[in-house]
């Protein structure tokens, strides 16, 4: 098992308790709602938690920098021996990539709170395994905690000018959505702090729990209802998957471990993982490996909002804004990025995996960008930028570069956490209205939120020297590697993402001011929401540098940059590892930008004045109209999954209350006549009761007489 750490700052019983300070607010707003007592107070709970989790997450992040053994001076754990392919060279057959795998499971920290479950009661007490409630301490973690923390901290403070209407009167049901955000980020660091497979399952669920209890907030409305379950019904496809997957791990796994090895523990799990290359599954010809990481990868695709689960997550922009950034940046749908992530020992194993993964990933890119090309509504547009960007970390992933994909991870959550508040501000001013056909010209209006989306904007198009631009840029010369095709692809939907987004900013902010008769003065957001604007704002510039280096010289990029920096090697001894890829070189960067800047001026072109007629849909005519309608994916859904699942629900149903009903209450029939013909006896006389008993006994000695 992996040592608990000796850290500088704080212990690590400290470090424990990270997630339960969220819980606590959660509790505590909870505890309001009962009381009935002061509900505009009920934020502070939750903040005050969030916020002492965020301090520890920052602490333990430059702990865990610190600390000599996660640098990699000494190793906490026992490599396994792998010489020869039969103990894990994996698919590649690379020896080298075997020890790898050992040494990456050597690193990092755990630190155990207590025993949970005893698994094998007859062995003694000192080797029996334990299901326990541990938690896993290493870059990835470090990293992860990071951004979740921090960025949910911000969210939560905009909320509270978010859920007042304009008079400053808490909202209905203010203090249930304030402990739900505190839920939901405990349920966010207990996945990311797991130190086994099923307390990150416990973590997976709860967040998926959360989004559906938060998706529906406003469940009065049969639109927000309809969301909340469609998000909660479509992630328990891929949630099922997720948990055969784990099963299958224990399976596999549990006749390597050794007394007292718990066969989900990761150390364990990633210990004995090159095992599982070269055994055979049983199914379909597959290796243990390759099942195992298809099963975790159907996980991935539902929370993640992958295709072809992703259908989901623009409908869940029916919830309120600061849910939509806390899902698309902080939580959720990053979850499914991190378990691959996490589990990159198990995926690399399996090159057949690796190659869904990128196929997924390069589907789900280029699909939804068209998609969001053709939308109006702002919240989602950046729904479908999101679903895009999850696939450039499932393209990163599948191209062997997962610190690369986490890095893009990292910097999405600033810049879109970012554009959704700022949409939140505009339907904050526009009396609940986010259609960009029927307001413009709102940079005079909304100087602060005009500003600091116009950052967010840059950043997300990629424009170079802002946050997204590094993270992506890694990724795109990742799948130039892989192949051309890939990596053309993927910087087509880079100049894609660019023109998207400014065509969005351009119709809200540019042209002739013009607002609905719903906004009726329209004016800026309070403070309480324009710092947390801001604060993103800085982070979608400055967060992009922790993965660069600065390197002045003729071979960096602008003479000043070179990539994969501080990011990549805090995440070096963790997991992920430290891939030796290449990189594409300065021309590709260079290209890279300018197809940004393209996007952009195109974008200007076309929409700069906000016309009124939309001159997308009047040159594309037809092929406008499909991806306006999403290419029908929902509505094919609907004909091939809903409605003949509703229908056999329906039979079900019929025949149990018309066909299983009707045969019981047949069979029932006889005691039932019976007792209706006996009623008479039972009336409560007591006369007629000692008469019947008489008569019973009489009955009795005169049968006695006879019979003898």
């Amino acid at each position: 098992m992996i040592a608990s750490a000796t850290f500088s700052v704080l212990s690590p019983a400290a470090y424990a308790t990270l997630p339960f300070w969220p819980l606590l607010g959660a509790v505590l707003a909870g505890v309001l709602i009962m009381l009935r007592a002061r509900p505009q107070h009920a934020h502070w709970p939750v903040v005050l938690g969030v916020a002492l989790s965020a301090a520890l997450a920052v602490t333990l992040f430059v702990d865990l920098g610190q600390n000599a053994e996660v640098t990699g001076s000494t190793s906490v754990t026992e490599s396994p021996s792998l010489s020869g392919r039969g103990q894990g060279e994996g698919e590649s057959g690379d020896p080298t990539a075997a020890l790898e795998l050992g040494r990456r499971a050597s690193s990092g920290f755990s630190h155990t709170l207590y025993g949970w479950i005893s698994l094998g009661e007859k062995i003694s007490l000192q080797n029996r395994q334990w299901l326990s409630v541990s938690f896993h301490f290493d870059g990835l973690t470090g990293m992860m905690l990071l951004f979740v923390t921090v960025v949910s901290l911000i969210i939560v403070v905009y909320s509270i000018g978010y859920m007042r209407d304009h008079h400053g009167v808490p909202e209905r049901g203010y203090e249930r959505f304030f402990a739900f955000l505190g839920l939901f980020v405990f349920s966010m660091c207990m996945l990311v702090m797991a130190g086994n497979f099923v307390l990150l399952y416990l973590g997976w669920e709860l967040v998926g729990l959360c989004s559906y209890l938060l998706i529906g907030f406003d469940y009065h409305r049969p639109a927000a209802a309809a969301a909340a379950k469609k998000a909660f019904i479509v992630n328990r496809i891929g949630d099922f998957g997720f948990a055969v997957g784990i099963f299958a791990l224990y399976y596999f796994l549990s006749g390597c471990a050794g007394p007292g090895e718990n066969p989900l523990d990761y150390a364990v799990v990633f210990k004995y993982a090159p095992h599982l290359a070269d055994a055979d599954s049983g199914f379909l010809g597959m290796s243990q490996a390759t099942l195992v990481s298809l099963l975790l990868l159907c996980g991935a695709v539902g929370k993640s909002a992958q295709f072809p689960l992703y259908v989901w997550l623009p409908d869940a922009m029916e919830g309120p804004t600061p849910v939509s950034a806390l899902i698309h940046a902080a939580t959720m749908v990053t979850a499914g990025i991190y378990m691959v992530a996490r589990c990159t020992p198990i995926f690399e194993l399996s090159a057949g995996a690796l190659d869904v993964i990128l196929t997924l990933g390069v589907i789900g890119a280029v699909l939804t960008a068209t998609m969001a090309l053709a939308q109006y509504d702002m919240k989602r547009i950046l729904a479908y930028s999101t679903i895009s960007q999850l696939a450039f970390m499932f393209v990163g992933l599948g191209c062997r570069v997962p610190d690369s994909a986490v890095f893009h991870v990292f910097t999405h959550a600033w810049f879109k956490a970012l554009l959704f508040l700022g949409a939140g501000s505009v339907m904050h001013a526009m009396g609940g209205v986010i259609d960009v056909r029927r307001f413009s010209g709102l940079r005079h209006v909304l100087p602060w939120t005009c500003g600091t989306m116009w950052v967010g904007c840059l950043a997300l198009a990629g424009f170079p020297l802002l946050a997204g631009f590094w993270s992506k840029d890694e990724i795109v010369h990742a799948a130039f590697e892989r192949h051309v095709v890939v990596g053309v692809l993927m910087l087509a939907t880079a100049g894609l993402t660019a023109y998207y987004t400014f065509r969005m900013f351009f119709l809200c902010f540019h042209g002739k001011p013009r607002w609905p008769e719903e906004a009726g003065h329209p004016h800026e957001s309070p403070r309480v929401m324009l710092v947390p604007l801001v604060l993103l704002a800085l982070g979608a510039v400055l967060a992009g540098y922790l993965g660069v280096r600065f390197a002045p010289g003729r071979d960096s990029f602008l003479g000043l940059f070179q990539p994969h920096g501080f990011f990549h090697s805090y995440l070096g001894h963790s997991t992920i590892g430290h891939p030796d890829h290449g990189h594409g070189g300065l021309g590709l960067m260079y290209l890279s930008g300018a197809v940004a800047v393209g996007g952009i001026v195109l974008a200007w072109v076309r929409y700069g004045a906000a016309p009124e007629v939309d001159p997308d849909r009047k040159l594309l005519g037809g092929l406008w109209n499909l991806w306006h309608a999403k290419y029908y994916v929902d509505e094919l859904y609907d004909d091939l999954f809903v409605r003949p699942l509703r229908n056999f629900g329906r039979l079900l149903f019929a025949t149990d209350n018309r066909g299983v009903d009707g045969v019981l209450w047949l069979i029932t029939g006889v005691p039932r006549g019976l007792a209706f013909a006996l009623h008479f006896m039972q009336r409560g006389v007591l006369k007629t009761y000692a008469l019947s008993m008489v008569l019973g006994l009489v009955l009795l000695m005169l049968l006695w007489s006879w019979m003898a």
